[in-house]
């Protein structure tokens, strides 16, 4: 009796995946050399991107044998996990400023001046979207400083989605087009 076909392609990913990961963790130093170009704009930690290198050579791994041309997996790999490295700095560039600092927060003021800004507050946060809006109100209402951890935990979303959040809502108040 054989086997359905399903099973065994699944045998095979399993496979694949696992000598991805090997190939990666035994590969480190290329990886970073490859990335060290866009890592200062990438919005993501080191685990981040030794994951996108281990996606890259899964993709490299079925490109190289669906062409019959295993000797070029490591330039289907560079290709690949390069591409992956540009799409990841083409954001902003957040962790340099909003990951290592404190997201600003509201400074004290008299009552008077709150309720002169309050028309200006509502005025910039209609330019956001609802999300970035929310994200905004929660931000403005902490005593101290926000970090963005503190962001991504609140909201529970990635540390990098928090990043854009505020990046982003900031360049629309700022009138800066995206």
């Amino acid at each position: 009796m054989t086997r359905p076909i399903f099973i065994d392609q699944q045998e095979i990913s399993n496979e694949m995946w696992k000598k991805a990961m090997l190939w990666v963790s035994t590969n480190k130093k290329l990886i970073r050399q490859i990335a060290s170009p866009y890592r200062f704009y990438m919005a993501a930690e080191s685990s981040d991107l030794f994951q996108e290198a281990t996606i890259a050579a899964f993709k490299a791994l079925l490109a190289s044998r669906k062409k019959e041309k295993p000797k070029q997996f490591v330039p289907f790999f560079r290709v690949i996990f390069k591409t992956n490295c540009i799409k990841l700095a083409s954001g902003i560039q957040t962790e340099h400023c909003l990951e290592v600092h404190n997201l600003p927060g509201p400074a004290r003021r008299e009552e008077q001046e709150d309720f002169e800004n309050t028309e200006a507050v509502e005025k910039a946060l209609a330019t956001v979207s609802k999300r970035q809006r929310q994200v905004c109100i929660w931000l403005l209402e902490q005593s101290e400083p926000a970090s963005t951890p503190e962001l991504a935990k609140e909201f529970n979303i990635s540390r990098r989605h928090a990043c854009r959040l505020v990046s982003s809502s900031i360049k629309r108040i700022a009138g800066v087009p995206l």
